[in-house]
């Protein structure tokens, strides 16, 4: 069950201070020590206060999350500007053994618009609750770090991405913490996206690791300030942008989800599924007075 602690509300939207960068500051504060700190070397990391923690450990999904995009459609649905080929169903969303499951089959699904994607698969969004009836998000915030651990699932054509998207129901701007490509497996990108002049900016960052990343469990992590964006993997910065024109000012709410196919991903390996993105935990963290 997902906790709000330290005054957080459904809104979450705050403001924080930019704070100088210290490489020693990597205390967290001691407010649930049951939980164990932050996992991540940030910046100011004794200012930190958790604000939302979710460890999955009931059988259901908490209320703060829905199964599909703030424009789903009878429950069901995709980003089709990606080509990607699953169709996103609560069904693939489960939640077992203290993980969040969301698993990819080739089990073809009839869109809205009436075409037939070839695989169904699973996401989490915290963007809204009710997309009839509530306008506002299950849970939005403005700043902070975002942790979370997560088992890579295997195979070409898999599209794993934690990311952070704007609460005011635009494509932009967007925050992405790890992307990860099955046929690419032992490269991770981050982004972030925004609206300058009304034009699309990015900045990107990519690493490649010694080995494969599928099949492994890796801490993913986000430091977004006033004027900062830091990205982190298994503890290890990645890299950061400093852009103040690319840097989002405004509330975000987390997606977690597993794609399959499409323009960045290629061609599915049918081979290997089902495949499926295990989720650990979810932590946001902000800094105090925000």
């Amino acid at each position: 069950m997902a906790m709000l602690v330290a005054g957080a509300s459904a809104a979450g939207c705050s403001a924080l201070g930019a704070g100088a960068v210290d490489e020693d500051a990597t205390n967290a504060p001691t407010t649930l020590p049951q939980i164990g700190g932050l996992r991540t070397p940030v910046a100011d990391a004794h200012e930190l206060e958790l604000v939302l923690y979710e460890p999955f450990d009931d059988e259901e999904l908490d209320a703060i999350w829905t199964t599909c995009y703030w424009w789903q459609v009878d429950g069901g649905c995709t980003i089709s500007s990606n080509d990607e080929q699953q169709w996103y169903r609560p069904e693939a969303v489960t939640v077992a053994d203290g993980s969040l499951r969301l698993e990819v089959t080739a089990d073809p699904q009839r869109t809205t618009d009436g075409d037939v994607l070839p695989y169904r698969s699973g996401m989490i969004s915290s963007g809204h609750v009710d997309h009839h009836d509530i306008d506002e998000p299950g849970y939005a915030f403005t700043y902070g770090v975002v942790e979370t651990r997560i088992r890579l699932p295997e195979g070409d054509g898999m599209w794993p991405a934690v990311w952070l998207l704007s609460a005011d129901r635009t494509s932009l701007p967007e925050i992405d913490l790890l992307e990860w490509y099955g046929s690419r497996p032992t490269m991770v990108t981050s982004h972030v996206h925004q609206r300058i002049d009304d034009e699309r900016s990015s900045a990107r960052v990519e690493i490649t690791s010694d080995e494969p990343l599928g099949g492994g469990w890796h801490d993913v992590a986000v430091d977004w300030a006033p004027d900062r964006v830091v990205f982190y993997l298994d503890g290890v910065e990645t890299g950061r942008v400093v852009d103040p024109e690319l840097i989002p000012h405004s509330p975000m709410y987390l997606i977690i989800n597993l794609a399959a196919g499409g323009a960045n991903a290629g061609d599915v390996d049918e081979s290997v599924l089902p495949q499926t993105l295990l989720v650990d935990d979810v932590r946001i963290w902000q800094r105090g007075g925000s």
